[in-house]
């Protein structure tokens, strides 16, 4: 069992190293485009949302800490969108923050 843990333990710290190294890629890479289509199109931004599941509380961490448009992944990983066609910017956040919450994310 202790095993299993630690194997646990080392799965989640790869899983925080490799998101960690691909969003720092995806900031520097797309910093200078305005177009959110593009920005969500990176090759970083699409092997984050091929993490899955396991990545949503460290996106919904990263968007609490530093807001940015992870909205599409939070989409593409989870199935739901529960913000609303009327939402700003920041009220998308508060919805997604409110959503992680919901399901113990956060």
């Amino acid at each position: 069992m202790e095993n299993i843990a630690i194997s646990d333990l080392s799965n989640q710290k790869s899983l925080e190293t490799t998101f960690s190294e691909l969003t720092e890629r995806w900031r520097k890479e797309t910093q200078m485009m305005s177009s959110i289509t593009k920005k969500s199109k990176h090759p970083a931004y699409q092997e984050i949302i091929s993490m899955g599941t396991p990545v949503l509380p460290l996106i919904l961490r990263e968007l609490k800490r530093q807001p940015d448009h992870w909205f599409w992944a939070l989409v593409a990983i989870s199935g739901e969108n529960p913000v609303s066609s009327e939402s700003n910017f920041d009220r998308a956040v508060e919805t997604w923050l409110e959503w992680g919450k919901n399901r113990g994310l956060i």
